[in-house]
């Protein structure tokens, strides 16, 4: 996707924490592993991933929630952020 190889350790951090991508990502761009343009265009898939780890605990288990469906729901998160990365190509 025009993406540096780095950029993954960005998105499985989202897949854990939103605060922990934020960090990976401000971390590889200080280290020069990733441009400001890199940057801008995951920081819409970072929120759209938004940590579904942690809400298949908090939200989805409060909720009670059949488990079933919890790999549906990560994966539409996953495939939201993948689309984002696209039309932030499309548009940075």
């Amino acid at each position: 996707m025009g993406l540096p190889g780095e950029a993954a350790t960005v998105l499985l951090a989202a897949l854990m924490s939103m605060g922990g991508a934020v960090g990976v990502a401000a971390s590889l761009a200080t280290a020069g592993a990733l441009t400001g343009h890199d940057v801008t265009v995951l920081l819409p898939a970072m929120y759209l991933m938004g940590n579904p780890v942690q809400n298949v605990g908090r939200c989805l288990g409060t909720a009670e929630v059949n488990a079933k469906y919890y790999p549906h729901i990560i994966t539409v998160c996953v495939i939201n952020a993948l689309l984002s990365i696209w039309v932030m190509q499309l548009i940075v």
